[in-house]
């Protein structure tokens, strides 16, 4: 390129003028003039980026001159950054995406994701928030005291986040004398901390915080590393809950929401194991609706559904946290009792009975119906040694149950014996 024209002036102009660009350009020269050697370097002039070759040479008459060569490398620079960025980009897509979501323990993952996000973002704190109800909760955290995380977790930040999610942008930036308002953060040393929204279907579902107890330099490409990695982190935490879901859904009834048949045989698959490892007991409960099939054919199959909705809410309220409450199908139910004795198994029979008998069900404006139980026990080890011997011998005793006249709970041991309520 020709000087002139890259500084835009004529040759008149340029002489006897002290112009930086130039004298740089001879400085750097002087030296590859001495030595007779080439010299390159690249340098920047008015938002345009150039190679400068200097070229050294001697004439015929022994005198020694310089040629210098501007090549206008711009978009070259331009493609080199776009391509860094892209790389950049790939990279922090590579890292979050390899997240594990479909562990079972979503502590972990969150711990993990958290992790990562510290790495390519060179940040050595940060904690993940997520909305919920009116509050946020504290979900993962690295490099903070547990003096900070509990104060995190008790709400201490809530007024912080509100003001995060007021703003609505993409990006928040804490000023120095907000985080001067937290004592708690201004102990703990930061002096930077960033609050990055993260968005679900236009809807704002936690925030990422990163902070530092050194300043950051802020600009553009900062900002947008820090966007790029909540939306990320946002896509990733969506494919987290759509696996949660799934997961759900492939073990839960869809009517009564209690688990479904194909989560009892793993459970009761799972229970055995563990009761053999350490020795206790257990005990099913198989629970029928009686004369199901007489109220679906007189009131209707949505009033039948109602029904089993019903029911479903009762076995939940009445087992404990540890038990697993299933509709087995159609109005058979099975609620799997760990560490319990078939005593105990009797107690809780029925208490389900007297609140089925209690229970009035609305099917129109002017009719109401009721429900009866049958019931059969088994326990393992002492009724079975395998999982399907054990639902055979709470099968029995259900159908027992059924012949004594309904509305009875019956016990299996070897030969039936009723256990009347």
């Amino acid at each position: 390129m020709n000087l002139l024209s890259l500084l835009g002036m004529s040759k008149e102009q340029v002489i006897g003028k002290d112009i930086p660009l130039l004298k740089d350009l001879i400085k750097k020269a002087s030296p590859s003039l001495l030595t007779g050697s080439e010299y390159s370097e690249t340098k920047s002039f008015h938002d345009r980026h150039f190679e400068v070759l200097t070229l050294p040479f001697r004439q015929s008459d022994g005198s020694s001159l310089i040629r210098i060569v501007l090549k206008d490398i711009t978009n070259f620079i331009r493609l080199e950054k776009e391509l860094l960025k892209r790389n950049k980009e790939l990279i922090i897509i590579n890292t979050l995406s390899s997240a594990f979501i479909s562990s079972e323990n979503m502590d972990l993952v969150m711990e993990d994701l958290i992790d990562k996000v510290l790495l390519i973002t060179d940040f050595h704190t940060g904690w993940l928030m997520m909305n919920d109800d009116q509050h946020s909760r504290l979900i993962a955290s690295r490099g903070v005291s547990p003096h900070v995380q509990k104060y995190i977790a008790e709400g201490g930040l809530d007024t912080l986040c509100i003001n995060a999610l007021k703003i609505q942008d993409p990006l928040y930036i804490v000023e120095p004398s907000v985080i001067s308002e937290f004592p708690v953060l201004h102990e703990e040393g930061l002096i930077f901390l960033a609050a990055i929204p993260l968005i679900s279907n236009n809807r704002t579902m936690g925030l990422l915080f990163l902070a530092s107890k050194m300043d950051r330099d802020f600009d553009f490409d900062f900002a947008a590393l820090l966007s790029l990695v909540g939306n990320h982190v946002s896509h990733i935490i969506d494919k987290i809950k759509l696996f949660q879901e799934t997961k759900r859904l492939a073990i839960t009834d869809g009517l009564t929401g209690l688990y479904n048949s194909r989560y009892f045989y793993k459970y009761l698959d799972l229970e055995i194991a563990r009761t053999k490892r350490y020795g206790n007991s257990f005990s099913l409960v198989l629970f029928d609706i009686d004369d199901f099939k007489k109220l679906n054919d007189t009131y209707g199959h949505q009033s039948g559904d109602e029904v089993l909705q019903h029911l479903a809410r009762i076995l939940k309220s009445i087992s404990r946290e540890t038990d697993i409450v299933v509709r087995f199908g159609g109005e058979e139910f099975i609620i799997i009792l760990p560490n319990t004795s078939e005593e105990d198994a009797i107690a809780l029979a029925h208490r389900v009975l007297d609140a089925t008998q209690d229970m009035k069900i609305a099917i129109s404006d002017k009719e109401e119906v009721s429900i009866t139980l049958s019931g059969g026990i088994a326990s393992y080890p002492q009724n079975a040694s395998s999982a399907k011997a054990l639902l055979n011998a709470a099968d029995n005793a259900m159908y027992a149950a059924k012949a004594a006249g309904k509305n009875t709970i019956i016990c299996f041991q070897g030969e039936l014996r009723e256990k009347g309520i």
